[in-house]
């Protein structure tokens, strides 16, 4: 595209990487995960943070080669196919419409609980308005709200050893049940904490020095958040123990505990994490749909962009998405929907790792099959029928685009 230009260098791309991750999901996900598994939580952190650091293996191998936005959607149209492409792109953009349903719903309950799903709404348009006045104002916003929220989480961890009580023994019958597939499952949900750090790729060329800041984004974002999230669930269950499964507000329990009154920070640094997340998210997939509509394959109005360069169209349309699931989406279902799509996404991005050339694979060609292999097995244990919902709708949009595509050559 011969208009864009690179705006943002290193640190503002992994400001956006990790406003990405260190969003809402850091603020539930640890508690439904410690439900779902149980003694075995850390192992379900374990898969999921092996996920997130196989697939950056595999991003951040394509990134050095590829500049073009899009992440795995312009991978995959380089080193598979159009349809392989295709169905990264439509998986991207169907799941992180869900993370942002998602993200505004928590940001609403935190924010103004009453009114939450308008509150959501709100909170979603007034981060389209942001980018929409340029990459280089996503990524300054983005940058103040990561420094928040990790400084506030890095403080969380820092209290923990003041902590004199005696952590809570586990209710009665909270683990009954537990196989297994419910660590998978488990590990799937806390996947949607890590899903955020290749966010970056999607910027592509909006990067200076693109082949070589986004992946060293990648790299630095996602070691980053790797360490903070081991520091606060080893911190969370010591003064917490295993209370934290009957817990509906953990931090603001947490605190408590430690007798420290921080209600108030914690609506702050939860609303401010949110909203980094919901600008990073719609930075992301709306520069996604705007490559897919310059290939031809969303209807072209997606690529149009303002003077600053933003997808303008395609925020307002992506934004409109996710206010219409902020209506009727179920949090937990809406997670489990976004999980699959990003892990579908991801397994593509394995694929296209697997078609480079040998002179360009910098990483042993075991990680992409295992990264492969290990997304299939999460994406299929995500939460509610999200993953059979999202199969069936995967396969008809292919299916209609088949047709749709057969019925253009038929006439030419």
């Amino acid at each position: 595209m011969a208009d864009m230009k690179p705006q943002i260098g290193l640190w503002s791309t992994v400001a956006i990487g990790m406003a990405a991750m260190l969003g809402a999901g850091v603020f539930v996900v640890f508690r439904d995960a410690y439900r779902l598994a149980g003694p075995w939580f850390y192992l379900a952190l374990f898969v999921a943070a092996l996920v997130a650091s196989l697939n950056a293996a595999s991003v951040y191998q394509l990134a050095r080669q590829v500049d073009r936005p899009g992440g795995t959607y312009a991978y995959a149209r380089v080193y598979q196919n159009d349809h392989w492409s295709f169905a990264a792109g439509f998986a991207f953009v169907f799941g992180k419409i869900g993370s942002i349903a998602a993200i505004a719903l928590v940001f609403g309950e935190y924010a103004f609980p009453q009114n939450k799903q308008v509150v959501a709404v709100v909170a979603i348009f007034t981060m389209v308005l942001v980018n929409i006045l340029g990459i280089q104002r996503t990524a300054g916003v983005a940058a103040v709200l990561a420094i928040t929220t990790t400084g506030f989480l890095l403080f969380a961890i820092s209290v923990a050893p003041t902590f004199q009580g005696h952590s809570a023994p586990a209710p009665a019958h909270a683990f009954d049940g537990l196989t297994p597939f419910s660590v998978l499952t488990a590990a799937s949900v806390i996947f949607f904490a890590f899903a955020g750090y290749a966010r970056v790729a999607t910027l592509g060329n909006e990067v200076r020095e693109a082949k070589r800041n986004v992946p060293k984004a990648i790299a630095i974002s996602l070691s980053s958040v790797l360490l903070i999230y081991l520091g606060l669930a080893i911190s969370l269950q010591f003064v917490l123990g295993h209370s934290i499964v009957t817990t509906e507000a953990p931090f603001m329990a947490y605190f408590s505990l430690l007798n420290l009154k921080l209600d108030w920070l914690v609506l702050i640094v939860a609303s401010a994490a949110s909203l980094g997340s919901i600008l990073a998210l719609l930075a992301g997939v709306s520069r996604t749909a705007a490559e897919m509509a310059s290939d031809a394959e969303l209807p072209a109005f997606f690529k149009l962009r303002n003077r600053f360069s933003a997808p303008w169209v395609a925020e307002v349309v992506i934004a409109l998405g996710a206010s219409a699931l902020v209506t009727i989406g179920n949090l937990s279902w809406v997670i489990g929907f976004s999980s699959f799509s990003v892990l579908f996404y991801y397994a593509i991005a394995h694929l296209s790792a697997l078609g480079q050339p040998k002179t360009q694979r910098l990483l042993p060609v075991a990680l992409p099959i295992l990264g492969l292999i290990l997304c299939a097995v999460l994406a299929f244990s995500v939460p509610g029928p999200a993953a059979a919902v999202s199969t069936v709708i995967l396969v008809a949009v292919m299916a209609i685009r088949w047709v749709a595509k057969r019925g253009k050559r038929q006439l030419s």
